[in-house]
């Protein structure tokens, strides 16, 4: 018996011993992946993974990766922690390397949501990366991408009626900003006031802009910032999901639906896949007074894309297609010189009109599609080698108000003005993972362009050719108090024009290049408080509507004359910005002086010009010197522990050196105020806000006098109202839903940027509400 006792003792024992030998042997495991939000499957950076037992962990970097190394066999209680997020936690057994995604719950602390973003991109960037917050990208939902973006300071939107929107970032539009639509800057017909970005906001899981060293990466047009539209990585882990938007809205009474749904196919190693479409529907909208006759919207959009995705290979294609048919307003479209004097004076449109979702004439119809291939391959470990294609097409048919007089031709109903464009890009990026201080990124691009038309000449058909090289390094002190950024890069576009002058046929060239720059650094004295600085030049060259343009141009209403003399536009920028988070206060101030040589503007040309089509103002394209010099705030203070206040403000002065007076066009000073009142939960409601807001716009004072059409409109003051709440469904899913009321009392006024100012007010009051569903 005794010796049966001690033989079990040493078996025992020996058992103890081996599994110990053994587990020590096993303690190079590691257990990596992925946080994640839960609800819209967004990365979370720098949250903070953490094994309990083990007293270690790791925070995730900018693309949400995280790797713990070295652990031993064994079951481990890991806690998943992020700023605005409710902890999570789970059991996790270790028995070799490990991967496991970690999908947390966020919460409406925007305040200190907002700290934890700012914190983060100070370690990245020496200009302020503005981005819509979760929170505020689903308010946004149903908008255009330009209405979207205007949550940002410092960016408003150049609007022809109430359907047509593109971003204006501090004055400057249209070609001087690039816009990055999955990585893949967008390229259609971009030039006319009225061509708003042909991109679908419910693709984007994140909206933002960008400026100083990262916009290098992008091209040398850049001179006014970079927006960046990026939807969700594919997912990584074996399962699906979805999500599921609706949006209506009582003025227009729009309509808007979008889902998405997404998975990865564990049984094909990895293989990830997402499809993703929008209906949206609008008819007449209206003023305080009356409604504005064919002011509809049809807009039909889908995408999908795959993904073959491994930590040190991956290819993955995305095919966008995006349709729109927009009623041009007709009271726009005036007969004769005395009635076009008489609707601007007029305080009511010469057309009235009541509700009616159809399109007619005048009215545009926009195809695009983006085809999009990107493979990337890791380079050891100091970096990753990424190669990205892409081919787009776009489709722009303009209709005049009126058909021809020929019957036969009328029947056919064939647009005045038809653009198709067609783009190929290519680029070969090298990006180094940070090596001690320093952390680099080096590439070239190259683009293909051409440009043909039907029915009447506006603009010429041409092709372009461009190229370009760029560099970015950036050091970083070992506290990370201070981090220095510099970029260059070097461009070259070449463009042919083909047309007939005269009876002659000619083909003018057109050869551009030259180097774009950023320099700028971050000092983060104390824990609350950061500066910025960055200089930066651009520049680009003028695109062929600005050499070209020569007639009725219909979607704006409007005659333009381009100007063949014009050259590049040479840009000098300086920024300096202030960031300040401490205790209930944040505040971030940003500070800019803008110099633009030989800067291209559309200037009103008095008189009027009567066609045979009817009478429009006209507007000729003009080059001068020209400073931009404004100042951006934003603020929230924590009145108390559920009450806080939001504000922000942007001033700009644009003037023109050369003529040493105002420049006609840019937006005017603005103020915004609101108070928010928020709760955690109610029962089974959370994240539950509310909020009253009220949006100040100045008069533009800073014109030359008589220079234009009409005067700029007075100033005007809009009451808003906000609120909101999400209902936890199945597990951790949810339904966000958002309600909003703006121009809460309805008040009649005409904005400054809008190119149909001069004959009608703009919306009245709007009830708009919003529910997503994630599943």
């Amino acid at each position: 018996m005794l010796s049966n006792k001690l033989f079990s003792v040493i078996v025992i024992l020996l058992l103890g011993f081996t599994s110990f030998a053994q587990d020590k042997s096993n303690c190079n495991f590691s257990l990596s992946g992925k946080t994640i939000d839960n609800h819209d499957k967004s990365i979370l950076m720098f949250a903070n993974v953490y094994i309990k037992e083990l007293e270690k962990g790791a925070v995730s970097d900018t693309n949400g990766n995280y790797v713990i190394h070295n652990l031993c066999a064994g079951k481990y209680e890991v806690t998943v922690s992020h700023v605005g997020c409710e902890p999570v936690t789970i059991n996790i057994a270790i028995t070799g390397d490990t991967k496991q995604n970690f999908y947390t719950e966020h919460h409406a602390e925007e305040l200190k949501q907002f700290a934890f973003v700012e914190q983060a991109y100070v370690e990245e960037q020496t200009v302020d990366r503005k981005e819509l917050s979760i929170k505020e990208l689903n308010q946004s939902r149903g908008k255009s991408l330009g209405e979207s973006l205007k949550e940002l300071t410092g960016v408003t939107s150049l609007n022809t009626g109430n359907s047509i929107s593109k971003p204006v970032i501090h004055g400057l539009h249209s070609d001087r900003i690039l816009i990055l639509n999955n990585g893949i800057r967008q390229e259609g017909q971009q030039w006319g006031n009225e061509h708003a970005p042909e991109i679908d906001p419910y693709i984007a899981n994140k909206l933002s802009v960008i400026k100083g060293a990262e916009g290098i990466r992008y091209g040398a047009n850049a001179i006014a910032g970079v927006v960046l539209v990026e939807p969700n990585e594919l997912r990584d882990s074996s399962g699906i999901n979805g999500e599921l938007n609706l949006a209506g809205a009582t003025n227009g009474r729009l309509g808007v639906s979008s889902a998405m749904l997404e998975g990865n196919i564990g049984k094909l190693n990895g293989l990830s896949w997402r499809v993703q479409g929008t209906l949206k529907r609008s008819g007449n909208v209206s003023t305080p007074n009356y409604f504005m006759k064919n002011t509809g919207l049809k807009e039909y959009n889908f995408s999908w894309a795959t993904g073959y995705l491994k930590a040190k290979y991956g290819i993955e294609t995305f095919y966008s297609q995006f349709n729109s048919d927009i009623g041009i307003f007709s009271a726009a479209h005036i007969g004769n010189l005395t009635d076009l004097q008489r609707a601007i004076e007029s305080d009511v449109p010469l057309e009235s009109a009541d509700f009616t979702y159809d399109i007619n004439r005048p009215y545009q119809h926009i195809e695009h599609e983006l085809f999009k291939v990107k493979s990337y391959l890791a380079t050891g470990e100091i970096g990753k080698l990424e190669l990205i294609y892409a081919r787009q097409y776009n489709l722009r048919q303009e209709y005049d108000k009126h058909v021809s007089r020929n019957d036969s031709i009328a029947a056919l109903n064939l647009p005045e003005l038809q653009f198709e464009i067609t783009t190929h890009t290519g680029s070969l990026i090298w990006s180094q993972n940070r090596k001690n201080a320093f952390k680099a990124q080096l590439g070239v691009s190259g683009i293909y362009q051409a440009n043909t038309y039907t029915g009447r000449e506006f603009i010429p058909a041409f092709i372009k050719y461009g190229s370009g090289a760029f560099i970015i390094e950036k050091w970083r002190n070992k506290n990370a108090k201070l981090e220095l950024e510099a970029g260059l890069r070097y461009d070259y576009v070449y463009q042919q024009v083909y047309k007939w002058l005269k009876k002659v046929y000619i083909t003018p060239e057109y050869i551009y290049h030259n180097v774009s720059g950023s320099l700028g650094a971050v000092y983060k004295p104390t824990e609350t408080l950061t500066a910025k600085i960055n200089y930066g030049m651009a520049w680009r060259p003028p695109n062929v509507s600005e050499l070209y343009s020569n007639g009725l141009h219909h979607g704006a209403a409007a005659v333009e004359y381009g100007d063949t003399n014009l050259i590049a536009e040479k840009a000098h920028n300086i920024i300096l910005g202030v960031d300040y988070v401490k205790g209930k206060w944040l505040i971030q101030a940003e500070g800019y002086y803008n110099y633009i040589n030989n800067f291209i503007y559309l200037k009103p040309v008095l008189p009027a010009t009567l066609t045979i089509r009817g009478a429009f103002p006209t507007f000729k394209y003009e080059q001068v010197n020209a400073s931009f010099a404004g100042v951006d705030l934003k603020s929230t203070y924590s009145i108390y522990k559920s009450l806080s206040w939001k504000g922000k403000a942007s001033f700009l002065r644009a003037y023109n050196l050369t003529a040493k007076e105002g420049i006609v066009g840019m937006p005017a000073n603005r103020f915004e105020n609101a108070i928010e009142y928020k709760l955690e939960s109610i029962k089974r409601f959370k994240d539950i806000y509310a909020e009253v807001g009220f949006q100040n716009v100045l008069t533009q004072n800073n014109v030359p006098a008589n220079s234009d059409y009409l005067a700029p409109p007075k100033g005007y003051g809009l009451l808003n109202f906000k609120t909101g709440f999400s209902l936890p469904t199945y597990k951790q899913q949810k339904i966000i839903v958002d309600f909003e009321i703006s121009n809460l009392l309805n008040t009649a006024y005409r904005d400054y940027l809008n190119r149909f100012r001069y004959y009608a007010d703009e919306m009245g009051r709007n009830y708009s509400l919003k529910l997503k569903m994630t599943f």
